[in-house]
């Protein structure tokens, strides 16, 4: 009935629905340009209805319910928000997700004598806490229904180190990667899924920040459709739910999702008539239009009140059903005469309450303190702490007043124990039914859950219980300061840093003026948190005023005082990237520690150089790495551990402000803390940069291994946060240089899923760029599949705003596209092209050494392919510089070799000595590399031996080592190596030779691995050159 009208609103949203079944199985566009790779089928649908309350916005959205039933694949579920609760984040939501669990276990139920079902939820599980890992237990904060899909969870299992919880930032990551995960595998199984969030304009930030984030998810491929529902009036240009669809329409094609909006606005006249005909049963529409025009005049054509309102006129005998005439009768006159004063549904809706029993009332009014919906067993629990109309409290009593508001279809039973109000308006009806519910009420409501909860029942209401209390007049007590600084720590546990604030806030208000000599402990507590997140919030001067408080008490120690400074260092670092402030800051909290990093500026390289010689001696002898981290123990010190994380962020700054010095001095001092005072939660990454530190300086890869299976062996479950940094350090510096690079490519993947999984977004995107871009050209995999991903890792780093990371990929994407590129361009060999431009880039200038080098790398590889000459000048002038911005990095193996193989052909086809000299100091350094273990640069030694012997005109063993190496990098997959040593191998044919049918094999062969790697544009040159060559 509340449709009636709505058929074209009805028909949007179904052709939403439609649109996105249509796409989600449409194969994916597999062509080269990047315009293709950008460009995908649509399979995910985000739909604002908006309108006033009460026009049939949730009616509007519960038509898909019907249409998503008739495919058992598929799930309907709803959220909604609260605006008691609209501090609580991701609410809605997790209402809904916690939905989708409970009818996952249902569905088990329900065919639990098929023998592989409980297998198959069994097998859910696991992959679904692997996904997870530790955040599993986070997500169940939030969604409790996910102890019964994973049994084995236990909630606040594999807690974060103090480390880790003091990055707001990789906290809130952490937690909308965890939502991510669990709707992609919730996804998977039901498909596809229709997710309602009603009432969003009352959202937090963090709701509406999780809801972009699942919509844009490029590796969910599964159908979704999110409803929101919002009243129109309540949202203006400076709501968070405006900025935030706005945000949302600049990037839907982006992250390939629709955003449709259907405006819902009151019904026509001719709709309330049919509504009301619809309601009396009345098939004559003349008959009702007089009623119809009084009821539209009243109600606005507000379908809900206009059902309150003809339920009003019912309940007033205004209008009647006569059993003698089988008909409903009433007078239009009267009816317009005795509801001249009905205002709106609220009215209507209170007098309707009004006519109820007393203890009714005052129930109602109970249950709207507790937000949109509640348990009867909370209701219950207020109730019997109350005295209530002096009457004895049975619990027949509860039950038999909670059906007759059921049956007065103010709330609805969700089963479970569990109710919800029909409607918003209904709620707010109770809430403000009399004078009663003032704050002093809701404290006394509050009050009465406190005394009444177990630790669990509070733990799990602790927002509403201190929501309640905040809201009278609460005295100055301990207890109450106490329990706001408990929800403080919850709100940060779960990123709700605006909540955090908040109740940080109120418990330092409810601390007496003596609270530094009688509590100061709590009072320090309070202080402390307020600043961590006042901090996090960007809120720099509330931060200052709580850390100004606690710096100028002279009874607080040094070690008291440095968390609140800790979180400054950490916004320095993290937030204001500014390296060389932060430096001189954390340098500084150092000293007051009484610790002395650098003797002097200007002895720094004399320092650096005797630190690392001794750090090494030092952690050589330490025991071994099996056996480590049971000797050195824990570092139980808090001043100890506070150090090592302040020479981290030294150590962190350094490196991105290219403080070589710095760096290593830190980074020694880190391993001497943990070898002298025990483990703590940076140890493994000081390891790790120490066995890098040993591959730059020293060139000493075995040792550089070892170092990082220290820095594995010390690592634990509470330190997850840290696997992501060396996986990927570990791995590009150290294993790269003595482990095939297939294993390094199974560690970043693992490195990235860690790093989303724990929020370290920074490390997840670099060991991201590194699995899918990286590693894969390095290795000479085919470039069709690595440009593909390219769009997709490049929205998820801007999602992220891992704007350095995406630079470094758009850098490398415009590189293979050129390589892959048949537009015939003759300037191919330059960086330049729709995804990235060097000399525009250039234009702007960076400081930045991974684009600096990143740009180096591939505009060298550029010319190797197409421009040979360019390519040997190129290494004569700069071929040092990329090894001095990126030292140690893995890449540096093939820029070696290219720019040898540039060196060479030069050598030999103009005989200078300036290319024959660089050419065999390079080709010393690959020798120098296989000698030390190598397995990954066989090929490029032997290349190089073909290489030297052809420019010393030993022509046999030229030959023999040409097809050596080409059959070596054939047998290790390097299809890339293949084609540019055949190529060399037909010029030594043809030039020194004269063998043209040997040349023209070879040449013809280089061709075809070209093609098979996807370097279309080189093909292309190649066979116009040789063309070219034999007209001549």
């Amino acid at each position: 009935m509340g449709l009636i009208g709505r058929e074209r609103e009805i028909e949007i949203l179904r052709s939403c629905y439609l649109r996105m079944m249509e796409n989600k199985s449409a194969p994916y566009d597999q062509s080269i340009s990047a315009q293709s790779l950008t460009q995908s089928n649509v399979h995910k649908e985000l739909v604002f209805i908006s309108g006033y309350s009460g026009v049939g916005k949730s009616s509007l959205a519960k038509t898909l319910e019907r249409e998503t039933g008739e495919t058992t694949e598929g799930i309907y579920v709803e959220g909604k928000f609260d605006l008691k609760a609209s501090d609580e984040p991701y609410s809605g939501i997790a209402s809904a997700l916690g939905q989708i669990c409970k009818r996952l276990l249902t569905r088990h139920d329900q065919s639990f004598k098929k023998a592989n079902t409980r297998d198959v939820l069994l097998s859910f599980g696991s992959r679904l806490s692997a996904a997870l890992g530790p955040s599993a237990s986070l997500l169940s904060n939030f969604i409790p229904e996910l102890q019964d899909i994973l049994p084995s969870m236990r909630r606040n299992s594999g807690s974060s180190s103090e480390g880790e919880q003091s990055d707001f930032d990789m906290v809130q990551k952490r937690v909308k990667y965890a939502f991510r995960v669990l709707m992609k595998a919730l996804n998977d199984e039901f498909s596809p899924i229709v997710l309602v969030l009603d009432d969003l304009q009352w959202a937090d930030a963090s709701s509406m920040e999780l809801m972009g984030y699942l919509i844009s998810d490029m590796q969910n491929l599964n159908a979704l459709m999110i409803l929101g529902c919002y009243r129109s009036n309540e949202v203006d240009e400076e709501s968070l739910l405006f900025k935030k669809v706005h945000s949302l329409r600049q990037i839907q094609d982006k992250f390939k999702f629709h955003i449709t909006d259907i405006a819902v606005g009151s019904c026509d006249i001719t709709s309330v008539n049919k509504m009301i005909m619809a309601m009396m049963s009345i098939d004559d529409e003349e008959r009702t239009r007089r009623l119809a025009e009084v009821c539209f005049k009243r109600t606005g054509g507000n379908p809900f009140f206009l059902i309150e309102f003809m339920v009003m006129l019912q309940d007033e005998g205004l209008i009647s059903y006569n059993i003698g005439l089988l008909k409903w009768v009433w007078d239009e006159k009267i009816v317009t005469d005795a509801t001249m004063s009905t205002d709106n549904v609220v009215d209507l809706l209170q007098a309707r309450m009004r006519k109820m029993p007393a203890n009714v009332q005052l129930l109602l009014q109970y249950a709207a303190c507790l937000g949109s919906s509640f348990k009867a067993s909370t209701l219950d629990l207020i109730w019997r702490e109350q005295s209530v109309m002096g009457a004895e409290y049975t619990a027949e009593t509860i039950s038999r007043l909670l059906a007759m508001i059921v049956a007065s279809n103010l709330v609805e039973s969700c089963g479970d124990n569990e109710y919800r109000w029909v409607h918003d308006k209904v709620q707010e009806a109770a809430m403000s039914l009399s004078d009663t519910v003032s704050p002093d009420f809701q404290f006394q409501i509050g009050s009465a859950l406190y005394h009444s909860l177990d630790a669990n029942g509070l733990e799990e209401k602790l927002f509403d219980v201190v929501d309640l209390l905040n809201k009278g007049q609460v005295s100055k007590r301990y207890e109450f300061a106490e329990l706001n600084l408990r929800a403080a720590k919850k709100a940060k546990k779960v990123s709700a840093f605006p909540s955090a604030a908040k109740y940080a806030a109120n418990g330092i208000a409810l601390l007496p003026s003596d609270k530094w000599t009688t509590n100061r402990s709590l009072t320090l507590a309070l202080y402390t948190l307020g600043c961590e997140v006042e901090l996090a919030l960007g809120r720099v001067e509330a931060a200052e005023i709580y850390s100004n408080e606690v710096s100028n008490r002279p009874e607080c120690t040094t070690m008291e005082a440095l968390p609140l400074k800790m979180a400054k260092s950490l916004k320095l670092c993290t937030v204001d990237l500014k390296y060389k402030e932060a430096i001189e800051f954390n340098l500084g909290l150092l000293k007051g520690l009484g610790i002395r990093l650098l003797w002097t500026r200007a002895t720094a390289p004399l320092q650096s150089v005797t630190t690392l010689i001794r750090t090494i001696k030092m952690a050589k002898k330490a025991p071994p790495a099996k056996d480590i981290s049971e000797k050195l123990g824990d570092m139980r010190d808090p001043k100890h551990r506070a150090v090592v994380l302040l020479l981290s962020r030294i150590g962190y700054a350094s490196y991105r402000s290219e403080d070589a010095f710095l760096l290593i001095i830190s980074v020694c001092k880190m391993v001497e803390m943990t070898l002298k005072h025990g483990v703590c939660d940076y140890s493994p990454p000081g390891f790790c940069a120490l066995g890098m530190l040993a591959v730059i300086v020293q060139k000493d890869y075995r040792t550089a291994a070892y170092f990082v299976e220290v820095a594995r062996a010390l690592q634990r479950a509470s330190f997850a946060f840290v696997e992501a940094e060396i996986l990927l350090n570990g791995n590009i510096y150290s294993f790269a240089w003595s482990r095939p690079f297939q294993k390094s490519l199974t560690a970043v993947a693992e490195g990235y899923a860690s790093g989303m999984r724990t929020g370290n977004t920074i490390y997840a995107m670099w060991n991201l760029l590194c699995h899918h871009v990286w590693l894969p050209y390095t290795m000479g995999k085919r470039l069709g599949p690595i440009l593909e991903q390219c769009p997709k890792i490049l929205s998820q780093m801007e999602e992220l705003s891992q704007h350095e990371q995406a630079i470094c990929l758009e850098i490398f994407w415009q590189m293979m596209l050129n390589l892959a590129s048949t537009s015939g361009s003759e300037d191919l060999h330059k960086l330049e092209g729709e995804i990235f431009s060097a000399e525009g880039f250039a234009k702007g200038f960076t400081t930045c050494s991974s684009h600096k080098g990143s740009i180096l790398l591939t505009q060298t590889e550029l010319l190797v392919f197409y421009d040979l000459e360019a390519a040997a000048k190129y290494s004569i002038s700069d071929g040092e510089k990329f090894e001095k911005l990126c030292p140690g990095l893995f890449h540096i193996m093939f820029h070696t070799f290219h720019q040898a193989i540039a060196l060479f052909a030069m050598a030999r086809r103009t005989r200078k000595l300036k290319y024959r000299t660089r050419a065999i100091k390079l080709a010393k350094r690959i020798k120098g590399w296989v000698r030390s273990g190598n397995p990954n640069v066989g090929h490029y030694h032997l290349a190089m031996m073909a290489e030297q012997a052809a420019l010393k005109k030993k022509y046999d063993l030229a030959e023999e080592n040409y097809k050596n190496a080409i059959a070596l990098a054939a047998r290790t997959g390097h299809m890339h190596h293949v084609a540019l040593i055949n190529e060399r191998y037909g010029e030594f044919l043809k030039e020194e030779l004269a063998d043209e049918k040997e040349s023209e094999y070879r040449f013809g062969e280089a061709i075809r691995y070209y093609e098979e790697w996807g370097a279309f544009g080189k093909a292309e040159t190649l066979k116009k050159q040789v063309q070219e060559s034999a007209c001549v």
